[in-house]
């Protein structure tokens, strides 16, 4: 089987349910539900593009954070958006905050300089030229101000050879991506990055900024603006670093000439340590899939969403050749994941082990339910759980830690709409989830 072709079988369903794999708009396996879904209660991308619309004819850039549980789809969701704004002239710089920044320490200076990079790097790949003297002057800004002498040489030395000597833009690319590698390891030159940059914060924004005029100014005959998106920030495990980097430089973050998409998690907006997301960008919400709505009884499941399940998987496999009864397995995987997309298909998956070399069918689900409640309880605090009965009983959640905690690690699952709290389906079989 071509790793692009849907499963045939329950053993070549296994490779496809990988609830890790990024898809994206371009991919087989892309399933498109948001149209099956009630706008109010979802509606992702068509929330992301109202702020686009006007770009060309009212500029103005955009600063926007995207916030949702770890695995509800974000990162494909915003990527669809951006493939759909490409026709509007939004050209997207991804960055992968996971791959780009050290998770253990991290500054705000580190961010504008990898911003500075990838925007680099992007030209590069997309054989934008830049002014000369704004190359030299960014040249000279990474390689003189920012490094000691003995560094900037020894990484003008690892790049030469690799980088033609005329193509300079290239070399700045090449240049600013070995600064930035540096920050993600603690060592002496970090520290001294890190000193010279953050000697004048509103220096350092100015710095970003020109590069990104240059930029825009080479884009205009394309009719092009840059979007910077910082991936993957809401998996950083030290909230306090996305609080002081992030949204206590939420200001300077807005003074940044080029369109900023920040992802962040539900509790740096609901459960804030000092400054709320919603106070410090405009947000777009990816809610969990509405499997029901507010009031509704736990084990119902709404036709919107269970198509939306049913589509998602379809785009993977051949349903008929992997479930006994596709209709009630689409309903109960629905169900039990509570329309968490990661979730769902870890539950498929693990389903699909146990069947094997059989369909899938309900009682396979239930158990695969069973494994992954055990995995997912394990997180709960003893204290955790009289709050998550609160949570159940009132759909609310409120800025303390242990709210904090529970959204976090998804014990707690976010619905769309008129905003509303459940604790996650895994978690309303386990004893310790009742009156006390």
């Amino acid at each position: 089987m071509s790793h692009l072709d849907r499963a045939t079988t329950v053993e070549e369903a296994f490779g496809v349910l990988d609830p890790f794999a990024l898809v994206g708009p371009s991919d087989p396996f892309f399933a498109d539900y948001e149209p099956l879904l009630p706008a109010e209660h979802y509606g992702v991308s068509a929330k992301l593009k109202r702020y686009f619309r006007e770009i060309q004819t009212r500029p103005n850039w955009q600063h926007i954070g995207v916030i949702g549980h770890k695995g509800t789809g974000k990162t494909t969701l915003v990527r669809k958006a951006m493939n759909e704004l490409r026709d509007k002239g939004v050209m997207a710089v991804q960055v992968n905050a996971q791959l780009a920044i050290d998770q253990g320490g991290f500054t705000f200076s580190d961010l504008m300089l990898i911003i500075a990079r990838s925007v680099i790097g992007c030209l590069v790949e997309q054989k934008i030229e830049l002014r000369a003297e704004l190359i030299e002057e960014v040249q000279r800004w990474f390689s003189e101000e920012l490094l000691e002498e003995v560094h900037s040489k020894q990484i003008s030395g690892t790049i030469e050879g690799s980088v033609g000597a005329n193509d300079k833009l290239a070399l700045l690319a090449a240049f600013s991506a070995k600064v930035t590698a540096a920050l993600k390891s603690d060592n002496d030159y970090r520290q001294v990055i890190r000193r010279r940059a953050e000697r004048d914060p509103q220096d350092l924004v100015r710095r970003v900024n020109l590069l990104l005029d240059g930029a825009h100014e080479a884009l205009a005959k394309r009719q092009q603006q840059l979007c910077v998106i910082f991936d993957n920030l809401e998996k950083v495990p030290n909230r306090e670093l996305i609080d002081k980097a992030v949204l206590r430089r939420a200001e300077e973050f807005r003074s940044l000439r080029c369109h900023l998409i920040l992802f962040f998690s539900p509790a740096d907006h609901y459960s804030p340590i000092t400054v709320q997301a919603g106070q410090a960008f405009s947000l777009v919400t990816v809610p969990a899939l509405p499997v029901r709505f507010r009031g509704d009884a736990p084990q119902l499941v709404r036709p919107g969403a269970k198509r939306a399940v049913e589509m998602l998987l379809d785009a993977r496999m051949i349903l008929g050749n992997v479930f006994e009864d596709v209709d009630a397995c689409i309903e109960t995987i629905a169900r039990l994941s509570g329309g968490h997309v990661r979730d769902l298909l870890t539950l498929a998956r693990w389903a699909g082990e146990l069947a094997e070399p059989n369909k899938v069918g309900v009682a396979q689900i239930e158990k695969a339910a069973r494994r992954l409640a055990s995995e997912r309880t394990v997180l709960m605090h003893p204290e955790d759980w009289p709050r998550a009965l609160q949570i159940s009983q009132s759909n609310l959640v409120e800025n303390r830690a242990e709210d904090s905690h529970l959204i976090l690690h998804s014990c707690v699952l976010n619905y769309d709409g008129e905003p509303w709290w459940d604790v996650h389906p895994l978690l309303r079989s386990d004893p310790r989830l009742s009156e006390r």
